[in-house]
């Protein structure tokens, strides 16, 4: 049954801390505007300041609906869910205020040793009603991991905005490409960057291509409903820093598959069959067994039909050689 609370209950913010993954709504005024549901994950991103104040670190991503709307009117409402355990969703009701990197208040709650890669803003959220329900509609999961895939590309975009500060075109007479430190490998040697021009507020800046700021300025701007995003991020000339080390694992194949021996292969794991038969090439004869042994039941089936089909087949084939060889009068040891 629904209950409803003027403040987050002291017993509930455990339970918050331990959800792996919330979800944030916010919608503009206009009654024909796009409503936004964002997903948010990544642990240590989330806090409960007090019973009635959350903040999140918010990471870059190719829209800026939730900003831009926070921006017009303030209304948001963040979800959690019960994947695991009990059954339990939580809605929080509350007023949202944008706190974008580079400024005061962001840097009170972010500072340069606590930042992740690609963060971009701090929500802040007072809460003013808070409801719980069963939940029993929820589906139970069990957390395999994080993803490592938002952090480091924002580790890779950020490189570039350390290497290549953004500025006005004013201050520049070179926009040829610059040099961009990084992963350059035991050589020492500099990979270079393109750099781009960008018509903001400010005027036309600097910015080399592929990186955070380039990023903000070209992507976060707007929203859907064309409602301003971000104010200044892509403007301060603070240096995009970050002391959180990048967590998670990479990126599963993507959608594709092959068939190897009547089994479906996700793309990108194909190697894996061809490697097994790798070994039974380097390996002599032990290990081309090994690589051709059947990897599930389902194929170890597969195989034996096979073979018992191939066995009917041969069986076939011999006996109609036998029988036209016969009647035209040839030995068919001879053929």
């Amino acid at each position: 049954m629904v209950k409803f609370y003027d403040k987050i209950p002291d017993d509930h913010i455990a339970w918050i801390h331990k959800q792996h993954m919330f979800f944030v709504a916010t919608a503009p005024l206009t009654g024909d505007g796009h409503v936004n549901l964002s997903p948010k994950g990544i642990d240590g991103t989330l806090h409960v300041e007090s019973n009635t104040r959350i903040w999140y670190e918010d990471l870059s991503g190719s829209g800026v609906e939730t900003i831009a709307h926070l921006r017009e009117n303030g209304r948001i409402t963040v979800m959690f869910c019960a994947f695991e355990g009990a059954a339990r969703i939580m809605r929080l009701f509350g007023r949202g205020t944008v706190h974008e990197f580079g400024t005061p208040e962001y840097d009170a709650l972010i500072p340069p040793s606590a930042r992740r890669p690609s963060s971009r803003a701090a929500i802040v959220i007072d809460v003013y009603r808070v409801s719980t329900s069963c939940g029993y509609a929820v589906p139970l999961y069990t957390f395999k991991a994080e993803r490592s895939a938002l952090t480091k590309w924002g580790e890779r975009m950020e490189e570039r905005d350390r290497a290549f500060p953004p500025r006005p075109v004013s201050e520049s007479a070179d926009s040829e490409n610059a040099p961009v430190s990084g992963d350059a490998g035991a050589s020492g040697e500099k990979t270079k960057v393109k750099i781009v021009t960008v018509d903001t507020e400010a005027g036309p800046r600097l910015y080399a291509e592929h990186s955070m700021k380039h990023w903000w300025a070209s992507m976060n701007l707007r929203s859907l409903d064309g409602l301003p995003g971000l104010h200044s991020a892509h403007l301060t000339d603070a240096t995009l820093e970050t002391g959180i080390a990048v967590k998670g694992v990479d990126e599963p194949p993507s959608d594709g598959t092959v068939v190897i021996l009547g089994n479906k292969v996700p793309k990108g794991q194909t190697g894996l069959a061809v490697g097994r038969l790798r070994v039974g090439k380097d390996g002599g004869l032990v290990g081309a067994f090994e690589a051709l042994a059947p990897q599930s039941r389902e194929e170890a089936v597969r195989l034996v039909w096979v073979f018992v089909l191939g066995l009917v087949a041969a069986s076939a084939y011999g006996r109609v050689i036998q029988s036209v060889s016969g009647r035209l009068g040839y030995d068919t040891l001879s053929l």
